[in-house]
């Protein structure tokens, strides 16, 4: 008996991987269509195209941490999903089914060339790829600019493009919530083939998907419709907002039920499920929404960084804990202390203990993001990657300044990085 060639041990390898693949996948398409679709109420629209074979790159919006399943099990054949290189840190039993549904891992908030080469392997072994241009979750139900460059991938890969747009994502769980609301999410499918894209510039296709997936959750006017409900619709919004419109206070908001207040200046604000704001009293600035308010927070931003002077303190927080993680996902507190930002340096002073203090040049600092709702995470090429938990305050506060301290406007006009 001839013994079996390394190359069709190889291909057989891979044949079995995707069989398993595919089944592992068809059960969680099941669980997604009896739990996730019935929870978030989702929805196709009409103007929904048939997701074609492989190979096919989708893109979509990002609102909510489903999203990868709502979008994802509209596709029989098993997604390679580019997810948030932080998941992979979460505990064993997750990390396993990661690993099982296809998932691999992207930097958040970053170019990330490895993921990009992954992505052709994964074209290539004939898995069709996912992926969210956007790079992480909506921060007011408004899709971010996107990252260029997945244009690139998709005319060398010669797939098709499958351009999702999901509607009501961000009303049903925004990332800062700490509940869940009930209305409904609606799905738009578009699809691109490869003679269509052939005969597209890459500055054509960038243009298009981008448009395609582009959603503000809160303005969309057929989700104002929709009978949108939950309770303490307020718990967490301090997590992203932490200007007061009212007496212009900073880090004196906080939550309860469906209210959000002021400690300095004791106005209130009801919230409703559609993110709507209703002043208590004459007295309290009028907000329309939070997509308004979050567009006021840019605007306090940047006039902040332009009036500030050099080597004066723009951002700070105390009862910040500096936080490494461990294998198994789990934060791990190094020290506590007093985070602050200047134009020139990000600094923390350790309480307990002086060592762990340190100060980093501003220009040095990358990849800015929140993680896990209250954590702010930045990279630099002293430390690699640093974790601050900010306790009970914004951890967007410190991702706005850093994006506004290096010209971030330029990409909001434009609609990509």
């Amino acid at each position: 008996m001839k013994p079996i060639k390394k190359d069709t041990m190889s291909t057989l390898k891979i044949k079995l991987d995707y069989i398993y693949k595919y089944f592992f996948w068809a059960l969680s398409r099941i669980f997604v269509y009896y739990y996730i679709r019935r929870k978030f109420n989702i929805v196709m629209e009409k103007s929904f195209d048939k997701i074609p074979k492989p190979p096919f790159i989708m893109v979509s919006n990002h609102a909510t941490f489903f999203d990868p399943w709502i979008v994802g099990h509209f596709s029989k054949y098993p997604i390679a999903i580019m997810n948030n290189e932080d998941a992979f840190r979460s505990p064993p039993v997750i990390r396993w089914y990661l690993k099982n549904i296809g998932t691999f891992p992207k930097k958040k908030g970053a170019s990330d060339y490895k993921a990009m080469k992954t992505t052709l392997k994964k074209l290539n072994l004939g898995y069709p790829v996912l992926i969210f241009p956007e790079g992480q979750t909506s921060w007011d139900g408004e899709t971010q600019p996107v990252f260029s460059g997945i244009e690139k991938i998709i005319k060398r890969s010669g797939a098709s493009l499958v351009m999702m747009n999901v509607k009501g994502n961000f009303l049903s769980k925004p990332w800062w919530a700490d509940s869940y609301r009930k209305g409904k999410v609606r799905v738009m499918c578009k699809t691109l083939h490869k003679e269509q894209i052939n005969s597209m510039s890459e500055q054509a296709l960038l243009s298009t998907f981008t448009n395609y997936i582009w959603n503000n959750d809160i303005l969309d006017e057929e989700n104002r419709k929709i009978n949108f409900t939950g309770e303490n619709l307020a718990c967490g919004l301090e997590r992203f907002l932490w200007i007061c419109k009212n007496c212009q206070s900073v880090d004196t908001l906080k939550t309860s039920g469906n209210t959000i207040s002021c400690t300095k200046c004791d106005c209130l604000w009801t919230v409703d499920a559609h993110c709507n704001f209703t002043k208590t009293n004459s007295s309290t600035q009028e907000h329309s929404n939070l997509h308004e308010w979050a567009l006021w927070h840019r605007k306090m931003t940047k006039t902040h960084i332009l009036k500030t002077k050099d080597f004066k303190i723009l951002a700070k927080n105390s009862n910040v804990l500096y936080c490494s993680i461990n294998k198994n996902g789990k934060f791990i507190p190094i020290a506590r202390g007093k985070l602050s930002l200047t134009k020139e340096n990000l600094s923390f002073q350790a309480i307990d203990i002086e060592s762990h203090s340190f100060s980093i040049a501003t220009e040095d600092i990358t990849d800015y993001v929140y993680q896990r709702k209250d954590v702010f995470e930045c990279r630099c090429g002293s430390r690699n990657t640093l974790r601050f938990r900010i306790i009970a305050h914004s951890p967007m506060k410190w991702v706005y300044y850093f994006r506004y301290l290096n010209g971030y406007e330029v990409y909001e006009e434009r609609g990509y990085i």
